[in-house]
């Protein structure tokens, strides 16, 4: 391959995306580690971060440097925050290579964009980091883009969480993904939020509570019962 192509296909893995990345269907992602760095100081994080590093390192025994489903299911027990159905998953979103382990990193921005206190603002690096969070959550597969039943599914969630009456979310998501003549992958996507023909994104992918308030609350010798 060329040298270019090279490149792209390298920042494909880096990023996280399979082989085969294309400009046209990706878009504006960006890396998720890159985002996560911006994204601490966009919010004024590090102390949070740092608990969070603190607890990752507690819970990852088994290889240096790594949390396995196990030991991150072991850390949503101790301090729950979202019903344990989700626990894997959120394990399973957050390890986005598919190797069965996650970086500090993966645990770091996963808990970041899933936490109800994160904004989300689509033109910051937090709210670009939870679109990249909800499409891959969407797109159940792993192909890169998403099915109209997968968009079904995301109106759907939408329509429950706005507590609106349902419309045929099959109907809706078929208009919207005809708008767009590529597949429906992460830049359709991004944009369809972005010009507001997709609205309501902002209460999705999100725990119950922040998990840095349930390690707070443990901390603090379970006071906070009864608040």
């Amino acid at each position: 391959g060329e040298p270019g192509e090279m490149a792209v296909k390298q920042s494909a893995n880096v990023m996280g995306l399979q082989e085969g990345y294309s400009q046209e269907q990706w878009g504006p992602w960006r890396s998720h580690g890159l985002l996560l760095q911006q994204a601490i100081s966009e919010l004024s994080w590090q102390e949070e971060a740092q608990t969070l590093a603190k607890v990752f390192k507690e819970h990852a025994r088994g290889k240096e440097g790594y949390l396995s489903r196990d030991e991150f299911i072991a850390i949503m027990q101790k301090y729950p925050c979202c019903n344990a159905a989700y626990h894997k998953v959120f394990f399973d979103l957050f390890d986005r290579n598919q190797d069965g382990y996650l970086s500090e990193t993966d645990f770091l921005g996963g808990v970041l964009a899933v936490s109800p206190f994160t904004p989300h603002k689509l033109e910051t690096p937090s709210g670009q980091l939870r679109m990249q969070f909800i499409f891959l959550y969407y797109d159940a597969n792993r192909n890169g883009r998403l099915e109209v039943e997968e968009v079904a599914k995301m109106i759907e969630h939408i329509q429950q969480l706005r507590g609106q009456p349902h419309s045929d979310a099959m109907v809706d998501a078929t208009a919207l993904v005809s708008l767009y003549t590529e597949p429906f992958g992460f830049a359709a996507f991004h944009d369809a939020a972005q010009k507001r023909m997709l609205n309501g994104t902002s209460p999705l992918l999100r725990t119950q509570q922040d998990l840095l308030e349930a390690i707070r609350q443990q901390r603090q010798g379970g006071a906070g019962a009864g608040a």
